[in-house]
């Protein structure tokens, strides 16, 4: 079945694009594009769209119809994390498939350990772009169990809020808890997604792009 690496590319497509890449530098600039696109359209349009909608229900007049309002600081959070689990899984990608062969236990692993989750999304967590708001590992592991995990499995925080403006960095603690700027964490989300594609552009990065190789032929494999 052929599927849609973004809009109007399919995985046949990236097929024969693929093995253009050791060679073509023009290829390379479109297989770039293709995910940026990718990018753009699953997550960034989706993020931008509540943030446009989003009716600030504490700016309004107390006279005003509730009905149509929208409070998406939930669902901007959980793309984010989506999408700081997406690049990661790109800037670092590792075969998730156990080894071959008989087991080897006890010389060795009889199965392949699951993929640090966790330890990759705190890595993301301390680029540059987040300026040390997650270099405590209290806070990082607080806002994977409390964010991450909170809103994907449960659909709630833990003993985390998030806010739209304040506090005036990332992360504030709060009471027992964390507050967050979504907009601040958006932002540095969006810096690091403009950084990587930046180190994509660098020809000399040859293991990051042979791992973006990677990644994106086990998606079309998946599709």
């Amino acid at each position: 079945m052929k599927a849609d690496i973004c809009f109007g590319f399919s995985s046949t497509d990236w097929e024969n694009l693929v093995g253009r890449l050791d060679r073509d530098e023009t290829a390379w600039a479109e297989a770039i594009s293709v995910f940026e696109r990718r990018m753009k359209e699953r997550f960034f349009t989706s993020i931008e769209a509540l943030i446009k909608a989003d009716t600030k229900p504490d700016l309004k007049p107390s006279s005003a119809p509730p009905d149509a309002d929208c409070i998406p600081g939930f669902s901007i959070m959980a793309l984010c994390c989506l999408l700081v689990e997406t690049l990661q899984g790109f800037r670092e990608h590792t075969a998730t498939t156990g080894p071959s062969g008989r087991c080897r236990y006890p010389a060795g692993p009889c199965i392949k350990p699951s993929p640090d989750t966790t330890g990759q999304f705190i890595k993301f967590l301390r680029r540059p772009a987040f300026r040390r708001a997650f270099a405590e590992d209290k806070i990082a592991k607080s806002f994977v169990r409390g964010i991450r995990n909170g809103i994907l499995h449960e659909a709630e925080t833990r003993k985390w809020v998030i806010w739209r403006q304040p506090p005036s960095t990332i992360v504030q603690p709060l009471e027992d808890g964390y507050a967050l700027n979504r907009t601040m964490f958006y932002e540095a989300v969006k810096q690091e997604f403009e950084s990587y594609l930046s180190d994509l552009r660098d020809s000399t990065n040859a293991p990051l792009r042979e791992r973006f190789k990677e990644k994106m032929s086990d998606i079309c494999k998946e599709s």
